[in-house]
Order: structure tokens, then C-alpha cells, then sequence
């Protein structure tokens, strides 16, 4: 009979972006090719559409930046591994990636991550704390732009060792992301419980509120064109979280 293989994901929460749905899409995914899937999380609005049959969730503290907990969590995440024979870790962002690093060194078992956007750095520690994203077996790029950044700012850590980096475009779930699935009256709905008058040119800028997303580019952009006087109505819409700010 086959071995299962088993794949214990970590990120630090599991919200709306794109990290998270990637991670939330896979966790689904694994189990119809016959692996078990596991998550490590801090929390989210993503986990109450978590189909516990199919993913199993472990609650621990790995969104922490603090050293004491990072270590902590690795001693966790090493428990874990051991205890369900995990076979490959995926850490998705740097703070947990460090306690994935550290139990996985531990427990000889595979590493993976994902680079899922550029980290900024202005001193050497910085850049040291940014490097645990490629010191796994298997570094993931989400894009050919992110795959050259890791290029140019870390490529040394690929010289003269196993490492690999391959570029995985992200994707979604073409089956539930169905136009001719969706109801006109659920569209109607949607319009009037948000305000959104379909009659007008609606122009969507999705992603989390943070600088590097281009709201505010966004904005300038809706202003140059209502002042050139154009005198099609139209409607900008910014959809995603606002991260409390």
C-alpha cells in the first residue's frame, strides 16, 4: 500500500489575502491526491470555511515576531512533526518559517516556503531575518518579478547546495470562480447591500490596505480622469481588508 504523504502547513493567520487562500486552496487540494493535510494558524476568517474532515488545524502563536516565541513554536511544530509523522513543512511567511526552520533541522523532515512578496531591508539583520524564506529545500516564487527579486538579493544562498528555486504561478479554483454559477438575483443583492450602482463604469482595485497594493495611486488615477472632464459616470470601488488602519 502507498504512504500518504503528509503536508503541515504554517502561516501566521488565515484571512483574506493571497498567501492565505493559496494556503487554504492547497490544504483542500492535498487530500483529493491522497495526502493528509495539516495548518498551523494563529486565527482567521478563513477557518470556519475549513472542512475539518479533510484538514486538520492546530491553533499556535506563530503570527509573534518575539524570539521567545518563535522558539517556542518550534518546539511545538517539532512535537507535532514527530507525533503525526508529518513529512513535508510549508511555512508561508518569516516569523514562523524561523520555528519551521529549527523543527525541521531537528526532525530531518523537508522544508519548503513561498516567497510571496518582497521583503524590504535596510541593514544586514534585517536581510539575515529575511533569509530564512530561502533556506529550505524548496523555495517557491509566486511570480517570474518575485522569482528575480530572490534572484538578485539572495541568490548566494543557491550557490553550491541542494536548495532549488522554481516559480509557481498562484491560482484559483476555476470550479467554485464560475461566472455562469453565479445568480443574477445573488449579483442584485450583492449591488444593493454595498451601494454599487451597476448603471455606472465600475472600476475594481482589489487587495489588503497597505501602501505597495497602489490605492493610492488607485485614487490619484480617479482623480485625473474626473478632471479631465470626462462625462462617463463612473464608481471605484477598493475591496479588501483594512488591517485596522
Amino acid at each position: 500500500m502507498k504512504k500518504k504523504i503528509k503536508v503541515l502547513q504554517v502561516i501566521p493567520r488565515l484571512g483574506y489575502g493571497g498567501a492565505e487562500t493559496g494556503c487554504y486552496d492547497l490544504a483542500h487540494f492535498l487530500p483529493e491526491q491522497s495526502c493528509k493535510s495539516y495548518i498551523i494558524t494563529s486565527g482567521g476568517e478563513l477557518l470556519k470555511f475549513v472542512k475539518k474532515s479533510k484538514v486538520k488545524i492546530f491553533k499556535l502563536p506563530v503570527q509573534s515576531k518575539n524570539p521567545f516565541l518563535i522558539l517556542l513554536n518550534a518546539l511545538l511544530i517539532f512535537f507535532i512533526i514527530i507525533f503525526y509523522n508529518i513529512n513535508i513543512v510549508h511555512a508561508r511567511s518569516r516569523a514562523p518559517a524561523w520555528s519551521c526552520l529549527f523543527a525541521t533541522k531537528l526532525t530531518g523532515r523537508k522544508f519548503v516556503t513561498t516567497f510571496h512578496g518582497t521583503y524590504n531591508y535596510t541593514n544586514r539583520f534585517k536581510k539575515f531575518y529575511n533569509s530564512v524564506m530561502v533556506r529550505s529545500h524548496l523555495v517557491i516564487a509566486g511570480s517570474n518579478f518575485i522569482f528575480n527579486h530572490i534572484n538578485d538579493n539572495y541568490g548566494n544562498f543557491f550557490r553550491d547546495t541542494n536548495r532549488k528555486l522554481l516559480v509557481i504561478f498562484r491560482g484559483i479554483n476555476t470550479n467554485y470562480f464560475n461566472p455562469p454559477k453565479v445568480l443574477p438575483s445573488k449579483i442584485d443583492k450583492f449591488s444593493k447591500e454595498n451601494q454599487i450602482d451597476r448603471n455606472k463604469f465600475v472600476i475594481l482595485l482589489p487587495g489588503r490596505l497597505t501602501y505597495w497594493k497602489g490605492q493610492k495611486i488607485f485614487l490619484e488615477a480617479i482623480k485625473l480622469i474626473t478632471e479631465q472632464g470626462n462625462n462617463q459616470s463612473l464608481e471605484g470601488i477598493i475591496l479588501g481588508s483594512d488591517q485596522k488602519r
